[in-house]
């Protein structure tokens, strides 16, 4: 074989190994990136939520409701899936359900991301940021700011079972004692008036309507409660199933950029999260804080 010859047949082969990566490449590029392709969409997707509106809710007839569920649906219709059942349970059994693998996710609506909770269940990227409030009787109207003062006065404060505001309040310095788990809000705000609590910790969005549903002027909203963060909430999964996180994620940021979030945000007069929301963390960021 002959240099030239030798030279003409490195070029050929050199020339069908680009031609052949090229191919390869174009077919990836053709196919796209299909984020629920390992996922069986036909399946119903549990959803753990804490019955709190107007972030979660199930009517008497089982239907899901809230800014959170809504949120939900919309973002992983994006990939296909229609089928949704909606879990009541109090936050703390949350996580342990999902590990559990008895339900499929929490919504976005449930619980805030937490570096804790990060270790044991994956998160979506931030849905709903909101600051923490309290809700209180006239007689105690500027007097609580904070959970130090509540402490201070040691005053009993109601909290949702399981939650960031019962952990918040007992690291502050609240006494164990004066720490009450209300069941929902409806209860909480009954607690309240009838003096068996001092003051509802809870997030700001769902003090405001706690207030209105209850209809009692004499009770005064207090937010934020400045010795906390502003928190974010996002949709969580066991930690096995990134294909369901990814496919909600990518599917939410199709309504954020559409403009549907907004609208679902607005539905539930929760515009002050989308806002919120803008200047969030990524979800990295927060577990790692």
């Amino acid at each position: 074989m002959t240099p030239q010859t030798s030279a003409q047949n490195s070029g050929t082969h050199h020339l069908r190994h680009r031609l052949l990566l090229g191919a390869i490449f174009l077919a990836a590029v053709s196919v796209g990136p299909v984020l629920a392709q390992d996922l069986d969409v036909s399946q119903e997707v549990s959803v753990a939520i804490g019955n709190e509106p107007p972030y979660t809710e199930l009517k008497p007839d089982g239907t899901l409701s809230g800014a959170g569920p809504d949120i939900d649906r919309a973002a992983l219709l994006q990939s296909g899936f229609k089928n949704f059942s909606g879990v009541t349970m109090a936050y703390g059994a949350m996580i342990p359900a999902l590990q559990a693998s008895r339900v499929r996710m929490v919504s976005s609506g449930a619980l805030n991301i937490r570096p804790e909770r990060c270790d044991q269940v994956i998160f979506s990227e931030p849905v709903m940021c909101t600051a923490q409030a309290f809700l209180v009787r006239h007689d105690f109207a500027g007097r609580v700011n904070s959970y130090k003062q509540a402490a201070d006065l040691g005053i009993k404060v109601g909290v949702p079972a399981g939650s960031i505001q019962g952990k918040d309040a007992l690291d502050r310095g609240i006494k164990a004692e004066n720490i009450v788990n209300f069941p929902d809000n409806t209860s909480a705000v009954k607690m309240l008036q009838d003096r068996r609590i001092d003051a509802i910790a809870l997030n700001g969005d769902g003090v405001l309507d706690m207030k209105k549903r209850s209809g009692d002027v004499s009770l005064e909203v207090v937010i934020p409660v400045t010795d906390t963060p502003i928190d974010c909430a996002a949709a969580a999964f066991n930690k096995s199933d990134t294909a369901l996180r990814d496919a909600y994620n990518a599917g939410l940021e199709k309504l954020i950029k559409g403009g549907e979030f907004a609208e679902i945000m607005g539905k539930y007069s929760l515009q002050a999260n989308v806002a919120l929301r803008s200047k969030a963390k990524s979800t990295a960021e927060m577990c790692s804080r």
